[in-house]
């Protein structure tokens, strides 16, 4: 399975946010003018990445269990979260679509 948990939240939110900013810029901007800028992209990954990265951390966080050991009395944390994406943790998909926004704007910079 390409993920596991809740890890199909990272395709969901680049999906929405992609979506909402195409929806905004062809409505200010006129038809198709999501399309013609690779920009537009770019700033949809870049509003996605910290939503996946809190939204990660909070999932992950939420799930750990600490209990203590009989014999040693010693506190153990166990996670029992496993939130990914294609297999990586969900958080650490925000640093790779904001590092995809950054290679989608240089690439429109230099005109590739």
């Amino acid at each position: 399975m390409i993920w596991s948990g809740q890890g199909y939240l990272v395709a969901a939110i680049v999906f929405g946010a992609s979506l909402m900013m195409n929806m905004i810029v062809d409505a200010l901007y006129g038809e198709g003018a999501y399309s013609a800028q690779p920009v537009w992209f770019s700033i949809a990954l870049l509003t996605s990445a910290p939503i996946i990265w809190l939204l990660g951390t909070a999932i992950q966080k939420s799930q750990d269990r600490v209990v203590i050991d009989k014999e040693t009395g010693e506190e153990l944390t166990i996670n029992q979260s496993s939130h990914t994406f294609l297999f990586l943790p969900m958080k650490y998909w925000a640093l790779i679509a904001a590092a995809a926004a950054v290679v989608v704007l240089a690439k429109a910079a230099l005109g590739l």
